[in-house]
């Protein structure tokens, strides 16, 4: 893109100019700095690299011995149980083998086009592309070389025969089922079926020849009635292979060449219904179209899509030159001793023998924690840096000197023990921290016998590490420099949450938010919204390739996981990727959810169940296995989410976000309008007003943290700001009736809720909490996602004040702190939050935006999703028509950025060393809504 600027207030604002799109040998790229590159092939799947078009995903990786494996996925890949299960595996074998140890080799993902390129030998002996084509559900793979070689393309099946299984998760069918190990009870899984006959192709396809789940749930859920096409049977999923100048070897391998170069297309196709015959019909039509198009045609117009969606945004951040080198404080300071053996309050002591302790204020080198584990337990160490404390057999108490102790350089612990048999609460083997509060570090045998190392937000465990009558050496290691810790039992290394040496933090947040993007993306426009626990890119656990289809939690949809990754898609521009979300939760569901709201409760509107199938049943586990008849109380048995309810007030926020970035009017019409409407109603419907004509939302919960409340934050607060907005919206656009709704809502909700902490006001859970059983924090939902409590907004206190004394904190996977802290404009705790959240990728994964597993599964989207939100807010966040520049951005950050803004506004700027560069505005008029903060 090219710009005519001008200058204006001491700025320099920019008109865009078009200019051509790149096409194949795409020029130097902004995003080109992000891409990934390994120079060694990987050892197994958990070296893979992901790869996808928006419904085909592909877990991609090439071993020493010349194979490159792919598994394939689609986000509508339901089998008969509805599990959400791998389309299949294909491996290309090379020969010969083009990778040899002597000679280089280079493996790079290619975001601007997303492709994976691998090039081997010192002169090129083989260059290999693989990617997803951007329009059709098409695998490609593009093989040349100096001399002839051949490819044969295998198809690796797991699901080879009928298999009895009663390994459920938490939303599988059978979840919780009253006769858990009897036959009624049992999933019998359906192989797969190598297709026959075919000319010079292979293929295979799984069909749906039962449907397990959806009339059983419905007659129990008392859905029955409510007319509905069964969302399983005779689905069909599978691959066709295909190559030029291929022969077929078998049903399983189709071979290419020798030659020197080779092309293979790999269809990867749902149709739903649709016999096998009907499902390869439609992949031989697509394999054809491919074919008829030609590689230069397909692959100019893949280019085309991904170079507009890198030009659509961009955070670009990079360390002022001003800005001494980061080296995150690790470990937190307090005014506490070195406890040996119990915790502040002297509990949980220790009981057994403690041979050595040695406490450094700095990070041991790998080799100094090899010989400490070598050293007999009540031997000293030679030749190892000077200690701040090292004792043989130390007494259990404080140690009164350690108040002055500086741990900014690191730290490291080691000690020699031999516990007695603890109780769950295990014992102290140091401590220097609060309870409940990460404020230092601790080492511990929490719980019972086990190894637990909590340094600030990092905490690592290892399970029965320290048997009872046992010697057994531990050492905690914190490392600024690679910001996380290390946890060794016997010189092994048994959990990291450290990551690569970073010298800029800034760019390094800034590569994870876009490889996190192009993760969305590549499984962003398939049928159905991308799935929090692993999106498309899942891959078995542990060393073996066993179970590809394993999903911690199972194939349902919790809300409060899905919706993460969506709220950073507005800013980013990505609106196409929103629409599984809307077409699944308003188009499929909202008519269901109105049905069941009158069935269950005998009023109207609708509320949005926390965990449902994609067809909108709400799980086995959560409903129970009482059928509806037989009820007297017709929600769901299950506490966890009985009256959480905040879902669809935060689906219709997001339909609003849409709109107001969009102005698409038939959107408005369509969908955030019905949406909102049926929400707000279910809510004025559904809660009494006491005398003041106030509303009582009673019973409720926050979230899945407190089960008993009244007007709990996250509806109350929701409530308020849906309301509000609807208010907001041109009232030509709004019937006159949802108005009406609205201003009588409004008019009788009650505030949000507050509570006394040390004589401060500050957000409350609700106005009455009790019976904590999750770690979430409600009280800040009023912050995030609804803005009633901002850096902007009045009443900012209270919410600074909830934060500080929330009970629960960290930096992973669904947790929000990250969010609330941008939004309430703490620059320096936002910064050190999202970088401690850009570093957490999964350690037994190879690609570093594989987040988790976390609380959730792997690559955990829920991570990923606000580590992007919170980046795009440190540097752009909108109330009501103002535009909000840097309201949490380090002044030593250097930042270059295109985000999108409501009434469709894209603001493009370059903040550098510490003042405005350039700032771009369109529409021009827009410009007056900018409100420029000033970075701290």
């Amino acid at each position: 893109m090219a710009a005519a600027c001008k200058i204006w207030g001491g700025l320099v604002l920019c008109a865009w100019l078009s200019s051509p799109v790149s096409g194949a040998g795409h020029p130097a790229s902004p995003s080109d700095r992000y891409d990934v590159v390994w120079e060694s092939p990987s050892t197994n799947h958990h070296g893979s690299m992901p790869l996808g078009n928006g419904s085909v995903g592909v877990n991609a990786w090439m071993t020493p011995d010349g194979q490159l494996h792919c598994y394939l996925a689609r986000g509508d890949a339901w089998d008969d149980y509805a599990r959400l299960v791998k389309v299949g595996k294909v491996r290309f074998v090379f020969d010969p083998n083009p990778i040899r140890a002597a000679e280089p080799y280079r493996q790079e993902l290619d975001l601007q086009t997303a492709t994976m390129e691998i090039e081997t030998g010192s002169n090129g002996t083989m260059r290999i592309q693989l990617w997803v084509d951007a329009h059709l559900p098409v695998v490609h793979l593009v093989a040349e070389g100096v001399n002839a070689f051949t490819v044969t393309a295998e198809v690796d099946l797991w699901r080879t025969n009928r298999t009895p299984s009663q390994q459920v998760e938490v939303s599988d069918v059978f979840k919780n089922h009253p006769r858990p190990k009897s036959e009624e009870a049992t999933m019998v899984l359906e192989p797969d079926v190598l297709v026959t006959g075919l000319d010079n192709r292979i293929g295979w396809y799984h069909h749906n020849g039962k449907s397990i789940g959806p009339r059983l749930m419905a007659e129990i859920q008392g859905l029955a009635d409510y007319p509905q096409p069964d969302p399983l049977l005779h689905r069909t999923f599978g691959g066709l292979v295909a190559a030029d100048t291929a022969h077929r070897l078998d049903d399983r391998r189709l071979r290419s060449g020798p030659a020197r170069r080779h092309h293979f297309r790999v269809v990867v196709l749902t149709r739903h219904p649709a016999t096998p015959d009907e499902w390869l019909a439609s992949a031989e039509q697509v394999l054809r179209q491919a074919e008829s198009d030609g590689l230069a045609r397909r692959r100019a117009l893949h280019e085309s899509w991904w170079s507009a969606f890198w030009n659509r945004s961009w955070i670009h951040a990079w360390q002022a030159t001003s800005a001494p080198p980061t080296v995150p404080v690790l470990v937190p300071s307090n005014a506490h001793p070195v406890r040996i053996g119990h915790d502040r309050d002297g509990g949980n002591r220790w009981a057994g023998r403690i041979g050595r302790l040695t406490i450094w204020d700095q990070p041991l080198s790998e080799e100094a924690l090899v010989q400490l584990a070598r050293t007999a337990p009540e031997e000293l160490p030679q030749g190892l840096p000077p200690s701040v404390h090292q004792v043989r057999n130390p007494v259990v108490g404080p140690i009164e000197s350690s108040t002055s102790w500086d741990f900014r350089r690191g730290l490291t612990v080691e000690a020699w023990v031999r516990p007695e048999a603890f109780g769950p609460g295990g014992a102290r083997i140091v401590d220097k921290v609060t309870p409940g509060v990460d404020d230092g570090f601790l080492l511990d045998t929490w719980p019972g016998n086990s190894l637990r190392f909590i340094c600030g937000s990092h905490t690592l465990r290892s399970a029965e590490a320290a048997p009872a009558g046992q010697w057994t050496h531990v050492v905690a290691v914190a490392d600024p420099k690679r910001s996380g810790c290390r946890l060794y039992v016997n010189g092994q290394l048994v959990a990291r949450s450290d990551g690569p040496a970073i010298e800029d933090e800034a760019a390094w947040v800034s590569q994870m938010y876009h490889l996190q993007r192009f993760i969305t993306a590549a499984a962003g426009r398939g049928r159905y919204p991308i799935k929090f626990n692993g999106s498309l890119f899942t891959v078995p656990p542990g060393p073996t390739e066993a179970d590809p289809d394993y999903r911690r939690w199972g194939p349902g949809y919790w809300w409060q996981n899905t919706r993460l990754p969506y709220y950073a898609m507005c800013a980013a521009g990505d609106f196409d990727l929103m629409e599984p979300l809307f077409r699944m939760y308003v188009d499929d569901l909202l008519p269901l959810c109105v049905y069941r709201t009158q069935l269950y409760l005998g009023h109207g509107g609708a509320f949005y169940p926390e965990c449902m199938m994609f067809w909108g049943a709400i799980f086995s586990e959560s409903y129970g296995w009482t059928p509806f008849a037989e009820r007297t109380d017709k929600l769901q048995s299950s506490r966890w989410h009985k009256w959480e309810w905040v879902g669809g007030l935060e689906l219709a926020w997001l339909a609003l976000d849409y709109y107001e970035h969009t102005e698409d009017r038939n959107f408005l019409k369509r969908r955030a309008l019905p949406v909102t409407r049926e929400v707000l109603k279910f809510f004025e419907e559904h809660y009494p007003t006491n005398a003041r004509g106030e509303m009582v939302f009673h019973p409720s919960q926050a979230l899945e943290t407190w089960w008993h409340c009244t007007n709990a934050a996250p509806e109350v607060g929701g409530c308020i700001a849906l309301t509000e907005r609807l208010l907001r919206l041109p009232a030509d656009l709004v019937p006159a009736a949802d108005l009406a709704l609205a201003q009588r809502l409004r008019a009788k909700l009650p505030p949000v809720p507050v509570r006394l902490i040390d004589g401060r006001p500050a957000l409350a859970p609700a106005a009455f909490f009790a019976d904590k059983r999750n770690i979430e924090n409600p009280e800040l939902y009023p912050v995030f996602p609804f803005r009633l409590f901002a850096f902007n907004r009045s009443g900012v206190e209270m919410a600074v004040a909830a934060l500080e004394h929330r009970l629960d904190r960290g930096h992973v996977g669904w947790r929000q702190d990250d969010l609330f802290m941008a939004y309430l404009g703490l620059v320096h705790e936002t910064r050190r939050a999202v970088v401690d959240r850009a570093r957490r990728h999964d350690p037994g994964q190879r690609f570093p935006a594989f987040w988790g597993p976390n609380f959730d599964w792997t690559p955990d989207q829920c991570h990923g999703g606000v580590l992007m939100r919170t980046f795009q807010g440190m540097v752009l966040q909108t109330d009501s028509d103002q535009i909000f520049l840097l309201p949490a951005w380090p002044r030593d950050w250097n930042v270059d950025f295109r985000l999108h803004a409501p009434k469709r506004t894209v603001v493009e700027g370059r903040f550098e060393e510490g003042r405005w560069v350039r700032l771009v505005v369109e529409p021009p008029e827009r410009r007056r809504d900018l409100v420029l903060l000033p970075a701290r």
